[in-house]
């Protein structure tokens, strides 16, 4: 195979590796690459372990038993260790023609001659720099001897997934340096703004709105002298034009703030350089109006030190050096008042954790009169602790006599600290103090591994507070985040000190419970942590009254990853919100509902779905009530899998929503059902409407009307003859928003349905202002109808509130004729469920109607 060829060979591979496509994916493709140029070849992947020295098979196990995957996981590398674990060790190429024979398979040859594979071929997957990431192995059911031609396929193989490894690892770093870049210039505690060539603002961080007393938007797009006093234009202007020419520049200004009030700032220039060429400005602006005040006052009183922001006391020169004056600084930095410090020694602000050799050194620099510069751990008067970056000197009178010492400190801390303080970031949730999502999953991988290695007990919780959105909403953002702190902070007294206790997002708390041998401890720990949430919270003098829904997860032994445990602990939880929350839930292995998925593989098979065209559309009929016609018909997906067959959309829709699939999922159902009910009009010259459900993240997001109406243009189906189904719980979610959007959808000649009536938080009052068209009582409310005269009564008074608010009512689930002839005597609108008809492809509906 020429060079040519080859790269157009490979030209897709290419493709996929510059798309950053998924490792996964792009695996799959080398070894289906090699596989058709390799007759009867059977590829894997393994990838190494360095800190194991293990190897893992990541593609490639559809040829092998689970037999064999198992006994090849983690498989350590070494001599005679197969073709890989040899391959992996002597970071060379190792042909087993027949493994029968080979002494590299001798203590496999049982599971050889089981597994019935006879040749195997393995090659490293090694980088440029000489990096061991894997195995690239080719499998035959029959001995055989590789051409010159194969080694150079299996090779070419190898480099390509050394490459992609290379390429993910690299791109890995670069987003994590530029989340460090972010994080520092976002949480710096001077203000940092970015200017563009011209000195706009283009960005500003955190503390600059602070700083400024100035919003962000009120800086954005702006000049940076518009915030310049006046007299110090010209000077700033030349600075900023130094910076342009590459040269850092700092200069003290004065500057006009959000009130209209000047202050002084201390201001530093700094070049943003891009392959060495200038192309913006940053500047850093620290307020030293109150440090500018005292340097004023200490002239005015004709003192010989100068004002300074950090902390600053003046001791005599005798023994205990008792303190005469502290400056407002060294108040702020050290929480003592001016009259708690006079007379005193500097040596309260001593600790535990003071060093005693730093100690001394300062002694022996007061004895011998000679000024000292260090760094020591001092402590304030709450009894906090900070590094302080000391310099005392003596001060000598005319005489040269020592009259007093000098002491001037600053906060180091954090300095010391921003290495640290960034790693705390990235591990920690900044609202409440817990460690974050990710460092959740990170440690829960950790304590998988150790439970799995030492049989310990490993329970999972995870707890989801109730209608917390909509209570949010209504308090109002800053109320909201204060409620979760406090939410948290009762959460932690119900744990020891071994166990994990996560914020991951919103409302979601994760909790690993370590060593509870007796599963009751946990029950307990649920039903306080039940009880301790509807206790009322007091927020700023709201009385806050709020409900959570648990989900526990233990060990089960088809959990293989640790991410399964929370998957459970989620599922479970779920289950407990169906049970009407404030209740906890534990997962059931061995339940049927209990779904098994791998999430990995969802998400490759949902976007192979969707690239394939495995989805279909089914249409339910709805019929009129009164005269038995088809009046319209619901749209709704079915995911027809190559192998599985047809799939519920039970199993696969919730996990599309998690994972933002379901946006493109809902585009494709929305465009697929408008072009099929356009081809049966036209076919059976008939005005037939179709009714499409919304997933609330397709509802809300942007561009969401223009996508809809350019599916409405190429489509040619009339507006009037599409109707967009959404929850309840999707209109009070953003209410003004939502408003918004239905209100342009009346505007476009599109029917508005409000699916699952009655099942959300505020039917009434929306409804009454929501401009939509028709309700849908939920088949809840249906399915014992006639005989449960509760649901009877609800049902009848929602329908006749429909009809005085100009609605139409549709009801679902209907399966038997009671059902339907009740429903005709409360002057129900349309009917739908079962008993008229099943989802059907629009040329297959079968209707049935009494």
């Amino acid at each position: 195979m020429g060079q040519t060829a080859s790269y157009l060979d490979t030209q897709s591979i290419f493709d996929l590796i510059g798309q950053h496509a998924d490792l996964s994916l792009i695996f799959q493709t080398i070894s289906e690459w090699l596989e058709n140029r390799i007759p009867n070849s059977m590829v894997s992947v393994m990838l190494y372990s360095e800190e194991q020295q293990t190897l893992n098979l990541v593609s490639g196990e559809k040829h092998f038993s689970p037999r064999y995957r198992e006994l090849i996981t983690d498989l350590k590398i070494g001599p005679n260790v197969g073709a890989c674990g040899s391959a992996a060790f002597y970071k060379k190429l190792v042909i087993c023609e027949n493994l029968d024979t080979d002494p590299n398979w001798q203590p496999f040859h049982d599971l050889v001659q089981e597994e019935n594979i006879h040749a195997c071929w393995s090659a490293p997957i090694i980088n440029a720099m000489g990096k061991l990431y894997g195995t690239f192995a080719t499998y035959y059911r029959f001995p055989k001897r590789p051409t010159a031609t194969h080694i150079q396929l299996i090779r070419h193989a190898a480099s390509l997934i050394a490459l992609s490894m290379d390429l993910h690892v690299e791109r890995q770093q670069r987003l994590a340096l530029n989340d460090k870049y972010r994080s520092f210039f976002t949480y710096h505690p001077d203000a940092i703004f970015e200017h563009n060539l011209d000195g706009i603002i283009i960005e500003a961080n955190l503390a600059s709105e602070i700083t400024t007393k100035f919003h962000l938007e009120e800086r954005l797009g702006v000049h940076f002298s518009n915030f310049i006093a006046e007299e110090y234009k010209s000077v700033t202007q030349a600075a900023f034009d130094q910076a342009l020419k590459g040269n850092s520049q700092h200069l003290e200004i004065q500057a006009v703030n959000g009130l209209g009030k000047a202050y002084w700032l201390d201001l530093t220039y700094l070049p943003i350089k891009q392959a060495e060429e200038v192309v913006g400005v940053f500047s850093i602006a620290r307020d030293i109006t109150e440090r500018r005040e005292s340097e004023e006052m200490l002239r005015l009183l004709k003192r010989s030190v100068d004002a300074n922001p950090h902390g600053l006391a003046l001791m005599r020169a005798t023994k205990d050096q008792p303190i005469e004056y502290v400056n407002p600084a060294f108040e702020e930095l050290t929480g003592y008042k001016k009259e708690e410090l006079i007379g005193k020694s500097c040596r309260i602000l001593e600790g535990p954790d003071t060093d005693p050799e730093i100690i001394l050194e300062i002694e022996k620099a007061l004895i011998e009169k000679k000024e000292i510069k260090t760094i020591l751990k001092n402590y304030r008067k709450d009894g906090s602790w900070y590094w302080n970056q000391l310099i005392l000197g003596p001060v000598f009178n005319d005489s040269n006599v020592c009259t007093h010492f000098i002491g001037i400190q600053q906060d180091i801390t954090q300095q010391l600290a921003d290495s640290e303080y960034i790693a705390r970031q990235q591990t920690h949730d900044t609202l409440t103090g817990l460690i974050n999502h990710h460092t959740f999953e990170t440690q829960l991988e950790t304590a998988f591994r150790e439970h799995r290695e030492n049989h310990g007990s490993l329970i999972v919780m995870y707890i989801e507070l109730d209608g917390f959105q909509p209570l949010n909403h209504s308090l109002g953002y800053l109320l909201g985040d204060q409620l979760l702190v406090a939410v948290a902070e009762r959460l932690s007294q119900f744990f020891k000190q071994d166990d994990i206790i996560a914020h991951f997002s919103a409302d979601e708390f994760g909790i690993i419970l370590n060593n509870y041998q007796d599963l009751k401890q946990v029950v307990v720990i649920a039903e306080q942590i039940l009880k301790s949430l509807s206790a009322p919270f007091d927020i700023e003098g709201h009385k806050i009254h709020i409900s959570a829904s648990i989900g526990i997860a233990d060990d089960d032994p088809q959990i293989e990853k640790s991410s399964q445990f929370l998957h459970h602990a989620i599922h479970a939880m779920n289950e407990a919100k169906k049970e009407g929350g404030n209740t906890w839930h534990w997962y059931a292995s061995n339940s049927a509902t209990t779904p098994k998925v791998d999430y990995v593989m969802m998400r490759h098979e949902l976007m192979v779905a969707l690239e394939e065209n495995q989805f279909r559309v089914f249409y339910q009929p709805v019929i009129d009530a009164r005269s038995g016609q088809l009046k319209s018909v619901e749209a709704l997906i079915r995911w027809q899998h190559p192998e599985k067959g047809f799939i519920s959309p039970a199993e696969f829709i919730p996990f599309a929503e998690e994972t933002g699939q379901i946006v493109a999922i809902g585009q494709w159902v929305l465009q697929q059902a408008c072009q099929d009910i356009v081809e049966w009009n036209k076919k059976n010259w008939a005005s037939l409407s179709v009714a499409v459900n919304l997933s609330p993240l397709q509802f809300k997001r942007t561009g969401f009307l223009h996508e809809l109406q350019e599916t409405l243009k190429n489509t040619g189906l009339a507006p009037e003859l599409l109707k967009i189904e959404v929850t309840e719980s999707m209109l009070i979610a953003g209410a003004d928003r939502s408003l918004e959007i239905l209100k342009a959808l009346r505007d476009l000649g599109i029917q508005v349905s409000v699916d699952d009536f009655g099942t959300g938080y505020s039917s009434l009052s929306y409804l009454r202002t929501l401009p939509v068209d028709e309700i849908k009582l939920d088949r809840c409310f249906i399915e014992h109808l006639p005989e449960d005269e509760k649901d009877s009564a609800i049902v009848a008074a929602m329908i006749v509130m429909a009809h005085k608010l100009g609605l139409q009512v549709v009801a679902e689930g209907i399966e038997d004729l009671a059902q339907a002839e009740f429903l005709r005597q409360q002057e129900c609108d349309y009917f739908q469920g079962y008993y008229f008809a099943k989802p059907a492809a629009l040329t297959e509906l079968k209707l049935n109607y009494p």
